[in-house]
């Protein structure tokens, strides 16, 4: 695990993210709160749908506002408010201040231009380097994420390259301006469990040399226990269990992640045995109610769950919060470990 610094390298307080549609406003992401410290690597997980990619494209205000609506008490970087910043102040904050890999980066590479051209253009564009100076820099940058024989490959379109060395162009592109922040959406997606372990393995010593902070979202929970300082847990739009990584695995919170856990493969588990999964559907993004979200597929509901939402309040006191009203002290659940 990393060492996190002292202060928060980013603060999100209630943080929300609505689109306006025909039918109504569909809310994706809603009132979440967390922050993340320079060394430190936070992961976002859950079911898709429950809000993780939307989240790290509203921290980068990625969303553009003629389709969603951005809001919250407090979204600030480096103690600047980035919901107020001008087109200018945003270029600023994109590369040097965040780095982004997005989640399928044959998609996300342009075909037309080639790898080193694109890697180039971000180190021209914020550091002002020379054309020169930033192609030596882009094959620097391609031998620090292990592409084999950089010199020859910077000229190779995005097709000339596999889907592991296509996800090391993003992460090249994503830290070359070294940036204070990484946001990582599903950075191993679709690789084998090879190439995956070199990716987490390439993001781990980018954050113990550099000191960036990352945020890695990830449907592997097994990818959030090798990598992560702290999860928070996502479902329809809200953080529903949040925790420094050990305690989350050792003393999960909600049902939710209850679920969760127990649908991962194990290898002591016989070849014929069903995997446990969680049955039922997440529910309505454009009417979420007013009672707990999870509630119509929980085992172990209540009526006091119907009747009301609730908090994302503390368990341990240590940094481990989660919602649900059977794990509170008073409730009728005993916390799994």
């Amino acid at each position: 695990m990393t060492t996190a610094s002292s202060a928060p390298l980013l603060k999100v307080r209630n943080l929300s993210v609505y689109f306006r549609l025909e039918e109504g406003v569909l809310t994706a992401v809603d009132r979440i709160s967390f922050d993340v410290f320079g060394g430190q690597i936070l992961g976002l997980v859950g079911e898709s749908g429950s809000g993780k990619s939307m989240s790290m494209l509203a921290l980068a205000r990625l969303i553009p506002q003629d389709i969603g609506i951005i809001a919250a008490d407090e979204l600030s970087f480096d103690g600047e408010p980035v919901l107020s910043m001008n087109t200018r102040q945003l270029k600023a904050l994109r590369g040097p201040g965040i780095g982004f890999i997005f989640q399928n980066p044959l998609s996300s590479l342009n075909p037309l231009l080639t790898i080193g051209s694109q890697i180039s253009e971000s180190l021209r564009s914020h550091m002002g380097l020379s054309r020169k100076a930033a192609a030596t820099r882009t094959i620097d940058l391609l031998a620090r994420v292990g592409i084999p024989d950089p010199k020859q490959r910077v000229d190779d379109y995005p097709h000339q390259f596999s889907g592991g060395m296509r996800q090391r162009a993003m992460i090249a592109m994503a830290i070359a301006c070294e940036p204070k922040l990484i946001l990582a959406d599903e950075p191993t997606t679709a690789l084998d469990v090879t190439i995956q372990a070199q990716i987490l393995e390439l993001l781990v010593s980018i954050v113990e040399e550099t000191g960036a902070g990352v945020i890695i979202v990830t449907h592997d929970l097994g990818v959030a226990a090798n990598i992560c300082d702290h999860v928070n847990v996502m479902y329809a739009g809200q953080i529903v269990e949040s925790a420094p990584v050990d305690d989350l695995f050792y003393r999960p919170s909600m049902p939710y992640t209850w679920g969760l856990l127990d649908s991962i493969p194990r290898i002591d588990h016989a070849a014929t045995d069903v995997l446990p999964f969680i049955g039922g559907r997440p529910p309505d993004p454009m009417d979420f109610g007013s009672a707990c979200r999870f509630a119509p597929r929980c085992s172990y509901a209540r009526p006091a769950c119907i009747a009301r939402m609730p908090n994302l309040s503390d368990r341990d006191g240590v940094a481990h919060l989660a919602r649900c009203l059977g794990t509170e002290s008073s409730g009728w659940l005993e916390v799994q470990s």
